[in-house]
């Protein structure tokens, strides 16, 4: 009887780990599993498997058996020790949320305290919503470590029609070292929706270790930041490992634990699909049939300053569909051409010192040649290498220019004049047009107390403790800015009436908080100013919605075109070229469904065959003329 006892016994514990078994590769890397079908302890667990419990409930209704009910001041905790190792790892579970899709709502997933020698210094934590500061309503937040700066988030989750049906949630993480990555990953259905990583630095700030239990449903372990918060729903099948999975096997993981991949990435499509495979771009055409369309195409680079590269980069634009090309000729380092007024870019001295040929010149002739415009691309507030300290007084924001001053206003208007005049441009693209930040100096002061009578500190900390924007500060950043393109476009087009100005910005739609910095784009295309916003989304998925509200309410929805992106970022942060299929297809929705000053794709130096022959096939097929409407 002994014997049929204890056979029993071993197949009860068998089944209970059959679903975790089956689901996510049961092996030596498992640290901790709790399935809540035959009570809170955990099925197995490398450190203490005692678990606290404090008002949560099991329930039948699981993802797979039972599961565990956390509701207003219910939460479970465990010991880390053993069970979870802050070092690196991965963390997954099922949750059913109890809620509504409001992004005002914020709950605690997880949360643990850090700290060294017993001190807590810092937290662990996986939140929906934020509570810390304002700013952070309606996305879900994986925080490795505040002290270190290792959060990432998402909006993703409460977009989901299905929000209180089951959803899988993973996260991943490494603490690095020296010559490693230090990264964070967040996954909802099997699908990396955020990450951050850093490269390894002899000053970064460590990752800490535990210094209280792993609150399952509470937000105790932020310390004296808790609020009482609670996870407000069901979760399920709780598995902890020592290494950080990969995207594909937590893609696995997901299906193996009864979710649906490609449904979901279906799902996730939708809003692409439902456009591209049910419609087709249709652009006017000329009285000889061709295709009238802008394709802009920006590189950010200079290899197009040396005289020998011209060639090779005439005929890549060309090929792979482009008419209208962006090169950047200054980022805030210096001239970019042969300036006969400005220091040149430290890089490029002495590459203009081993030439006669002017590179810009060079370039425009060989592009008009082959039938492709060239907008030459200022980043007109940016500063680097220390380039004129008279423009960049003590309290200017880091990284720019103090775009209050009137002498920079004047300076930075004469530097894009100056190639207007000397070069056969089309047009010239305007970025960072914008403040950088609150400009705090001593003049910025004076200037805004005599324009407002009011003190600039005191409504500068007013707005950044309370988030809402103080009209007078507003309408001082504004000014400044736009001052700028103003005089550009006055003064450009006295002498070249055709020329077309663009700039690249982030445009408000009226219900939003207005941009604090001077970017206020709207208000230059309605007074004539600028022909062309691009407004910068460089994401897989692009924010869309807000891009066909914003059309839809101003006056002139042709001039604002959607800059998208071809390249990805790799665990270690660096660019990488983009599936040639989804840029093209990104190109093509875009063609379709916002018509007028044609598309903008970043970034040359990324634009590889796959993407080029992927543009070709469809959204590209046939040559294009430049379309601009003004």
């Amino acid at each position: 009887m002994r014997l049929i006892g204890l056979l029993l016994l071993l197949i009860a514990l068998f089944l209970s780990l059959e679903s975790v078994c089956s689901a996510a590769e049961f092996s030596a890397d498992l640290l901790f599993a709790a399935t809540f079908d035959n009570g809170f302890h955990p099925d197995y667990a490398q450190g203490n498997p005692q678990v606290l419990v404090h008002g949560a409930q099991l329930v039948s209704e699981g993802k797979s058996g039972g599961a565990l009910s956390l509701q207003k001041g219910q939460y479970i905790s465990l010991d880390p020790a053993g069970n979870f190792d802050i070092a690196e790892g991965t963390l997954m579970f099922w949750l059913k949320p109890d809620w509504l899709p409001d992004p005002a709502q914020s709950h605690t997933l997880l949360s643990m305290a850090l700290g060294e020698n017993g001190a807590t210094r810092a937290y662990f934590v996986l939140s929906q919503g934020w509570w810390e500061t304002s700013g952070g309503a309606g996305r879900i937040y994986f925080i490795l470590d505040n002290q270190a700066r290792m959060h990432a988030s998402t909006p993703d989750f409460l977009t989901k029609k299905n929000l209180q049906d089951w959803h899988h949630i993973a996260i991943t993480w490494t603490e690095g070292g020296v010559a490693q990555t230090r990264f964070i990953n967040l996954y909802i259905d099997g699908d990396r929706v955020a990450r951050t990583s850093v490269n390894w630095t002899p000053t970064w700030t460590p990752v800490y270790r535990p210094t209280s239990r792993l609150f399952i449903g509470s937000d105790q372990g932020a310390g004296s930041l808790a609020t009482g918060r609670s996870l407000d729903g069901l979760l399920d099948e709780l598995l902890i490992y020592n290494r950080p999975f990969t995207d594909e096997e937590i893609k696995q993981a997901y299906d193996k634990q009864g979710g649906d991949w490609a449904a979901v990435q279906a799902e996730k499509w939708t809003w692409l699909t439902s456009v591209i495979d049910h419609q087709e771009p249709n652009p006017p055409r000329d009285a000889e049939g061709r295709i009238l369309e802008t394709r802009a195409l920006f590189d950010e680079g200079y290899a197009w300053t040396d005289p020998a590269n011209i060639p090779v980069i005439v005929a890549k634009v060309k090929q792979a569909g482009f008419n209208a090309y962006m090169p950047c000729i200054w980022h805030g380092a210096g001239a970019r051409w042969p300036s006969a007024s400005e220091p040149v870019d430290p890089g490029l001295a002495g590459r203009f010192r081993s030439t006669d040929v002017d590179p810009l010149a060079e370039l425009i002739r060989q592009m008009h040649a082959a039938g492709i415009e060239v907008h030459p691309w200022f980043t007109v507030a940016k500063r680097e290498q220390m380039l004129h300290p008279e423009f960049a007084d003590e309290g200017t924001p880091e990284g720019f220019f103090n775009v209050h001053l009137p002498a920079f206003r004047e300076h930075i208007t004469n530097v894009i004049l100056e190639v207007v005049r000397n070069y056969d441009v089309d047009g010239i693209n305007l970025d960072y047009v914008r403040t950088g930040g609150y400009c705090t100096s001593s003049y910025c002061q004076e200037d805004y107390s005599s324009r407002y009578g009011r003190n600039l500190l005191a409504d500068v900390s007013r707005a950044e403790q309370t988030k809402q924007p103080v009209e007078q500060l507003l309408q001082w950043q504004d000014d400044a800015v736009a001052e700028i393109i103003k005089q550009v476009a006055v003064q450009a087009r006295q002498m070249k009436p055709e020329l077309i100005i663009s700039v690249d910005g982030r445009p408000k739609i009226k219900a939003d908080t207005p941009s604090p910095d001077g970017r206020n784009e709207v208000p230059w295309v309605d007074a004539g100013w600028v022909d062309v916003v691009y407004f910068m989304d460089y994401d897989q998925i692009p924010a869309w919605e807000y891009f066909d509200a914003l059309r839809a309410e101003v006056k002139k929805p042709e001039a604002f075109v959607m800059l998208l992106g071809n390249y990805d970022r790799a665990l270690d942060r660096s660019a990488v070229s983009r599936d040639g299929k989804l840029v093209a297809d990104l190109v093509l929705y875009s063609q379709i469904k916002w018509p007028g000053n044609g598309v903008g794709l970043y970034l040359y130096s990324l634009l590889n065959e796959d993407q080029m022959k992927a543009l070709r096939m469809r959204p590209f097929k046939e040559d294009a003329l430049t379309d601009w409407r003004r």
